[in-house]
């Protein structure tokens, strides 16, 4: 499924500033009535509307503007980026013309809470019929006559956004009006006087064309009814442009009557089109990633490929009584079966804004794998964040994992989390991001920098802290630097929901939230996608990532992985200086190594410094005693670190769910509708970066006083007294 290619989006940017540019020029004639014959209808009309069509792409001719094909009546042709709307095909000059498919309109059913499986017939529909229509009829001086009557055209396509229409095209003149002989299509660059122009739009459109040809910009300096005068931007420059029409008659043409084609600006202006080249943007994202409140119609069909295509995964979509969107929960099958057998039971759960249309949040739920790499379990996307979204996504989560033994949730301090974790995971335990705990105290308490500097590492010290005996020293250094910051560590927040030490289940190394954080990262870019888009892109990362680290896990020649092989290498240079006494035939006594002394029991596989139990990976007290009495420490290593587990977990690959054309969907869920979400998109243009808080750790503007001369205060705020400017 193609949905969205960002080299294609780069190719349709290129293309949308000429996307309105459709070249077409009307050219009348002056024919005289026919002579009626046997089962043909005598034409009664003397006045005939001819057009030439220029942007056929097989005209090979240098003069096409003499060749001319009947057409009945006046057509209003709006261009629509979805749809080829080139009405009239003038295919090696065959005169014929065909119409438009017609897209039917969608039913209006509404489903609420779907969940999709693998279950359901499949269903589809043909391709639509389109007519056709061929003139046959000729004069005997070989002179196409429109002898069609008054036999409807097919409707055309009509699209949601509007661009540059180009109205009545072909309107009809007077039998005495001969177009000249120098009449050209507008899809020639230059301008020449003498010029015609069905409509203003036309003759404003071909400007547009040539300066951003030309690279200047023109400003519009009197537009009637019957008369039109345009000006270089650059004051100085003496390019200049004027057309009229006799009458304001809807059937007269425009002619350009003047043109300054010289510029003498110099370049000294240039194209400033940052509103037509952001709007130019918009219009060619659309058409690569499809209408964005379209994009959630488009949601259970895709739900349903994707589950079909991938087994055990999970899909749930959730609309309000009227069919607007509300909740839709992802989790692959791949993830699922990796997460609960082979990963472990440490998830970080977070949430991001949406840059979309619609805006909404997204939620995502992470793990790391065994070789410390991000692991994506599953996302939410909301209409908005709050008590019920977060709920109502942990309601979904517990449905996939259930109640996995020594589960622990970590998030940020959001109440509302910390609420729907108490309430579905009822085994689970829920730990606080140390981070965001910093940042809220160093925007809460207002430290000074030295101050500061000299908290922080403490802080950080007591959030890592393996031993009990350790937490409390750096504590009461906390309570010594700032009271008011310790006392709202150990009875506001609680030292067991931040500190390692102090924390009731295993939070092994996972002590922030910063591998979610790292999930929001990869697809910041794509969070400005529609919704169905954004999914599929977390899918199509999630293909790529099981394949490539599946190939990596396989070609590991060491029975941890690389990562968890480091840390233990590392730790086993330390052993070289220690010394092993024996206290019983599985407890021994480990001191030197510049650590503190350890006491190690290999049968339970413990030791005094905690690292052992709480890392579930050996330290090194506990390989100094495997060594002294040859023991294979690699197999007193918890299983999520092992290589062959690496492999399991990403065993089962991430499927494509193919192109859309393909797609096999029951009837119940191609009828089914889902709306955009109620609330309105706000108007203007959308922020993509945001204000970063007081708490995060940012490079800001260094203020340099006006006075002293010193760095970070201003001449108002400055308490130096002021230096004697006398001798």
């Amino acid at each position: 499924m193609d949905i969205c290619d960002d080299e294609m989006v780069r190719v349709v940017l290129h293309m949308a500033s000429d996307v309105a540019n459709v070249g077409c020029i009307p050219i009348f004639v002056t024919t005289s009535p026919r002579v009626p014959s046997e089962g043909i209808e005598p034409h009664v009309d003397t006045e005939t509307s001819f057009r030439a069509n220029m942007y056929g792409p097989d005209n090979d001719e240098e003069d096409v503007g003499a060749t001319v094909f009947p057409i009945t009546t006046s057509l209003e042709q709006r261009y629509s980026p979805y749809h080829n709307n080139n009405f009239w095909d003038n295919d090696d000059f065959n005169n014929e013309t065909e119409g438009d498919n017609v897209c039917a309109e969608p039913s209006n059913n509404t489903r609420r809470g779907t969940c999709f499986n693998n279950d359901g017939d499949d269903g589809g529909a043909g391709p639509s019929n389109v007519p056709s229509f061929q003139h046959e009829d000729e004069c005997e001086d070989n002179t196409p006559v429109n002898n069609r009557g008054n036999r409807p055209i097919p409707s055309m396509v009509q699209s949601r956004r509007r661009i540059d229409p180009l109205t009545s095209l072909a309107p009809t003149l007077p039998s005495n009006m001969v177009a000249p002989s120098f009449v050209s299509s507008c899809d020639s660059d230059d301008i020449s006087v003498g010029k015609l122009f069905a409509e203003k739009n036309e003759l404003i459109l071909q400007l547009r064309k040539v300066a951003f040809r030309d690279k200047f910009d023109f400003k519009i300096a009197r537009s009637t009814t019957t008369r039109f005068e345009a000006h270089c931007c650059s004051e100085s420059c003496k390019w200049r442009i004027r057309a009229t029409r006799s009458s304001n008659e809807q059937n007269v043409p425009w002619v350009v009557k003047r043109i300054d084609n010289v510029h003498t600006c110099h370049n000294e202006v240039l194209v400033d089109g940052r509103h037509q080249a952001y709007r130019a943007r918009e219009v060619g994202l659309e058409i690569v990633r499809g209408n964005p409140a379209e994009s959630y119609n488009l949601l259970p069909k895709y739900s349903h490929v994707l589950t079909t295509a991938n087994e055990g995964t999970v899909t749930h979509l959730e609309q309000d009584g009227d069919g607007n969107f509300l909740y839709y929960f992802v989790a692959l099958g791949s993830s699922i079966k990796g997460f609960m057998q082979y990963i472990r039971p440490v998830i970080a759960v977070d949430g991001t804004h949406l840059k979309g249309l619609y805006r909404g949040s997204m939620f995502v739920a992470t793990c790391l794998d065994g070789n410390n790499q991000l692991y994506p379990l599953a996302i939410g996307i909301m209409d908005s964040e709050n008590n019920d979204a977060w709920e109502w996504f942990m309601m979904k989560l517990h449905g996939v994992i259930g109640d996995r033994h020594e589960l622990v949730i970590i998030s940020d301090r959001c109440t509302a989390i910390r609420r729907a974790v108490l309430k579905v995971f009822h085994n689970a335990t829920h730990g606080v991001c140390f981070y965001h705990i910093k940042g809220n105290i160093k925007s809460q308490f207002r430290m000074s920098k030295a101050l500061w500097d000299e908290f922080e590492p403490a802080f950080i010290n007591a959030a890592k802290a393996y031993g009990h005996e350790e937490f409390k020293r750096q504590l009461e250094g906390l309570w010594m630097i700032h009271s008011g910051a310790a006392d709202y560590l150990e009875n506001n927040v609680g030292t067991c929901n931040w500190a390692r030490s102090q924390f009731e289940g295993r939070r092994y190394i996972i002590l922030t939230t910063n591998i979610a954080e790292s999930v929001n990262a990869f697809i910041r870019e794509p969070r400005k996608f529609p919704v169905t888009h954004l999914v599929h892109h977390f899918r199509k990362t999630l293909q790529q990532w099981f394949y490539d680290r599946k190939i990596v896990a396989e070609s590991m020649t060491t029975r941890l992985t690389t990562w968890a092989d480091e840390i233990v290498t590392e730790r086993r240079t330390i052993t070289e200086r220690m010394i092993v006494r024996l206290v019983s035939p599985h407890r021994f006594q480990v001191i030197g190594g510049g650590l503190k002394e350890g006491l190690v029991d290999l049968q339970k596989r413990t030791c005094s410094c905690r690292v052992f139990q709480l890392d579930q990976l050996v330290c090194a007290h506990a390989i100094a005693a495997c060594l002294t009495h040859r023991v294979d420490f690699i197999n007193l290593c918890s299983d999520f670190y092992t290589t062959e587990s690496l492999a399991m977990a990403y065993a089962q690959l991430v499927e494509p769910v193919g192109d859309v054309a393909d797609w096999e969907v029951p009837d119940e869920i191609q009828e089914m509708q889902v709306h955009p979400p109620v609330e309105a998109p706000p108007p203007g243009r959308r922020k993509e970066l945001r204000i970063p808080s007081a708490s995060e750790d940012v490079d800001r503007r260094t203020v340099r006083c006006g006075q002293c001369h010193e760095l970070g205060h201003n001449r108002k705020r400055c308490k130096n007294p002021i230096a004697s400017t006398r001798s």
